[in-house]
């Protein structure tokens, strides 16, 4: 068994991923993405707001998730929350499947960032260090629009709400900053969202996720204790 709603979500959000990635392939949005470009890099660029956007593009991604993760499963145990710890342990599964898929669609799929575009490169604001990977997906859109999609499905919307803006800055900024065209973000929260959504609905009812778990909340309630004696 398996939870349909999200699947079919998750399926949903592939397609929409597909499809972004053709008119990216063949240039159908070219026009767009430079438009558009433009107008976050250059056009609606406030200096004032500059350091806080190259924070979120920087330090928006791993710097902020694995904490996230940390507290959701700390907090979880201290709160006797086992959907939080759930949601913990579902989020490094979808991260570390997050990381395998984006690296290797990079691998195959080159393009070039905005800044090396010859009808760019005089104009664009890059406000962070240059990465000369593939520009599609956006990396950073993809792990935060997939954290957030599980932060959704396991915490009130108290706390998953300001993860989800969170997701939504680091993405936008990804365009401010200059490293990313508009349809890269786009489609690297589509495949977020669609990754996130397909796992949970594939695994979260398994023996096998019940397991982990289980093998994991006993091993940290064991660290826990051995630390008390050790006082």
């Amino acid at each position: 068994m398996f939870d349909k709603k999200w699947f079919y979500i998750g399926v949903f959000s592939l397609v929409l991923f597909l499809i972004v990635f053709l008119t990216v392939n063949f240039k159908i949005s070219y026009n767009f993405d430079i438009t558009v470009f433009k107008l976050i890099n250059e056009s609606w660029s406030v200096p004032a707001l500059n350091s806080f956007f190259s924070g979120a593009a920087i330090y928006g991604r791993e710097y902020f998730w694995v904490p996230i993760v940390a507290l959701m499963w700390i907090l979880g145990s201290a709160f006797k929350n086992e959907n939080a710890k759930k949601g913990a342990l579902m989020l490094i599964i979808v991260f570390v499947a997050i990381i395998i898929i984006g690296l290797s669609f990079k691998a195959v799929y080159y393009r070039p960032r905005p800044f090396l575009n010859p009808v760019l490169s005089s104009v664009v604001h890059v406000l962070v260090p240059k990465d000369f990977d593939s520009s599609f997906p956006s990396g950073h859109a993809l792990v935060v629009a997939g954290g957030a999609a599980i932060a959704f499905l396991f915490l009130r919307r108290r706390y998953s709400i300001p993860l989800i803006v969170e997701a939504a800055i680091v993405s936008y900024s990804r365009v401010y900053v200059g490293v990313h065209y508009p349809t890269d973000v786009l489609a690297g929260i589509l495949l977020g969202v669609a990754i996130a959504f397909i796992i949970y609905s594939l695994v979260i009812k398994t023996k096998a996720f019940a397991l982990l778990f289980k093998f994991i909340d006993d091993s940290y309630g064991t660290l826990l204790k051995t630390l008390r004696l050790a006082k």
